[in-house]
């Protein structure tokens, strides 16, 4: 376990590290972006991404079918990565490793430029209505952004039972005009999968497409900026505690996105500690955070991203201290001193 950092005003720094080679279960959080995913795996090979893995059968059985190649699979569900990573376990399968985390983020962030041989989407949300269809995975914004991250003759590989999921997913790669649409035979596991198990049960007709990159995207895709400590500011004078102060909900533009405050709280057993609960809202990500504003032993209050879910200290991450501290100076009434985000 790594030990935390002092900086020079006492608040704890944690240090981005490289996943280690044993780790089925990638934090990503703490890893330097992209991810070194020949220390990951501990070893060089082809990568493959699979979005959505559900319990991981097929994974699994693709990743011991083909043991040379490095298999990253990404889900958002907390059940589906524990059975996921149980079977792993169970099966002795070590050259897969799974994330906790959604597919536009991981694709656009965690890998490098031509990183990946494919990416597999198994039976993915048809988002049927119409007005949905923005939430679908395949649209062209995706197929851009993995025109980044496939090698030249990489391979978008879906399965679904929509049809209309399948047209639409041609329609966006084809007005991408990076991609080749080839009809090709399904690996047999595919269609042995749990929601294709399913759908066949019913009797539903199961379609398969895959979509060649022919030209690469001729740019790279920035990665995010992240920043090594947590961001901070200190005020002076004293936090009010009765009555206090009604917040009502702050919507502040910040770096590439906004940060919503939706809440203070007062500590029960603490009248100078008080916790906003808040919403940083950015391109491809959405965090739920905490900003503590507390006396600190020293006398001065102090103002900062609480710790609590591990949060990416992004610019607009900074902006949720930003937000707590503007609003305190301006409704409270405290004095702002340094501004350290």
């Amino acid at each position: 376990m790594r030990a935390e950092h002092e900086t020079h005003d006492g608040l704890a720094s944690v240090p981005l590290h490289a996943p280690e080679p044993g780790e089925l279960l990638v934090a990503w959080r703490r890893a330097p972006f992209p991810v070194d995913w020949d220390r990951a795996f501990g070893r060089t090979g082809q990568l493959h991404l699979e979005v959505g893995f559900g319990d991981g059968r097929f994974t699994a059985r693709r990743a011991r079918d083909e043991p040379d190649g490095r298999f990253v699979g990404l889900e958002v569900s907390n059940v589906s990565v524990q059975r996921s990573l149980a079977r792993l376990r169970r099966d002795g399968v070590e050259n897969v490793r799974l994330l906790k985390l959604g597919a536009e983020f991981a694709s656009r962030h965690l890998f490098a430029r031509a990183a990946l041989a494919s990416v597999t989407v198994n039976f993915p949300d048809p988002w049927p209505k119409e007005r949905h269809r923005e939430h679908r995975l395949l649209r062209p914004a995706y197929f851009a952004t993995l025109a980044a991250r496939l090698e030249r003759g990489g391979e978008v590989r879906l399965a679904t039972d929509h049809l209309d999921y399948l047209a639409f997913a041609r329609e966006s790669a084809t007005a991408d005009g990076r991609y080749t649409l080839l009809d090709v035979e399904p690996p047999p596991a595919v269609f042995e999968t749990k929601y294709a198990t399913k759908w066949k049960g019913q009797g539903k007709p199961l379609y398969y497409q895959v979509f060649r990159l022919d030209r690469p995207a001729a740019s790279a895709l920035t990665p995010l900026e992240r920043h090594p400590t947590m961001p901070h500011a200190f005020l002076t004078g004293t936090l009010p505690t009765t009555p206090a102060p009604r917040l009502e909900k702050l919507v502040v533009p910040y770096g590439d996105g906004h940060v919503i405050v939706h809440e203070a709280l007062r500590a029960v057993d603490d009248a100078e500690r008080w916790v906003f609960r808040a919403t940083v809202d950015e391109p491809d990500l959405v965090q739920q955070v905490l900003v503590v504003a507390q006396r600190r032993e020293g006398g001065e209050l102090i103002v900062r991203l609480e710790r609590f879910g591990d949060p990416l200290v992004t610019p607009t991450a900074r902006g949720a201290v930003h937000a707590v501290t503007t609003w305190l100076a301006d409704v409270v009434g405290l004095q702002v001193g340094a501004r350290n985000y």
